[in-house]
């Protein structure tokens, strides 16, 4: 991954740069997009803070509005901001982080829309890898593709649930109620202690997690 600066003396030079000319450093050390999608029920704004701090770090950041609570349309919709975003930054390929249901809609947008030759990492919070069944109870376009038994989850965890040369990375709360699910192929697992699942695309402790694993690190638990 390799895109964030390491070394005393390249911190230094940051400092400075960053201090004679803010908007300059932020061109020059410019890392891939990232795009955040939210999870069920949610909305862009609850990314507001990883976004900025994704920004100062040099990352151009989007955090989608998604159309529903359907993961193959909100998947849709996935390509189409990917599309749209290589070709304003001139990026070959983004990265992808999903709080929540968001993460099983990133997923197939990498397994079943070929999004893996147009990412670099994928990072999830909160999302239930292998389903929540909580959600069995809702209809299947409303967010009950989430239950572990819907022909979705079947499908997203046959085979090869982490295709590609993607660097895939779970991340998890204390108490988020599917911290133990794990999946094959994934780089990173953490988990983060006490913060609400609602709370985690803008808690400080995730968006650390997060900038660390799009650096190609694995955050500590």
């Amino acid at each position: 991954m390799g895109r964030l600066l390491a070394g005393a003396g390249a911190v230094v030079l940051a400092a400075a740069l960053s201090t004679s000319s803010g908007v300059a450093w932020a061109r020059q050390s410019q890392g891939e997009p990232v795009i955040l999608v939210h999870g069920w029920n949610g909305t862009p704004d609850s990314f507001a803070p990883m976004k900025a701090a994704l920004q100062q770090a040099g990352h151009p950041a989007y955090a989608i509005d998604l159309p529903g609570e359907e993961n193959v349309a909100n998947a849709n919709a996935i390509a189409a901001l990917v599309e749209q975003v290589r070709q304003t930054h001139g990026a070959d390929k983004v990265s992808l982080v999903g709080h929540s249901m968001g993460g099983l809609s990133a997923r197939y947008y990498l397994k079943s829309l070929g999004g893996t030759t147009k990412t670099l990492s994928y990072v999830s919070m909160g999302t239930g890898q292998r389903g929540y069944w909580p959600a069995c109870l809702l209809p299947a376009a409303q967010g009950g593709q989430m239950c572990p038994t819907s022909t979705f989850m079947t499908q997203l965890n046959s085979g090869d649930p982490t295709p590609g040369a993607v660097r895939y990375t779970v991340l998890a709360s204390s108490l988020d109620e599917t911290r133990n699910d794990t999946i094959d192929g994934v780089a990173c697992r953490a988990e983060l202690p006490g913060v609400p699942h609602a709370e985690e695309p803008g808690n400080a402790a995730f968006v650390d997690a997060v900038l660390t694993a799009l650096g190609g690190g694995c955050p500590a638990a």
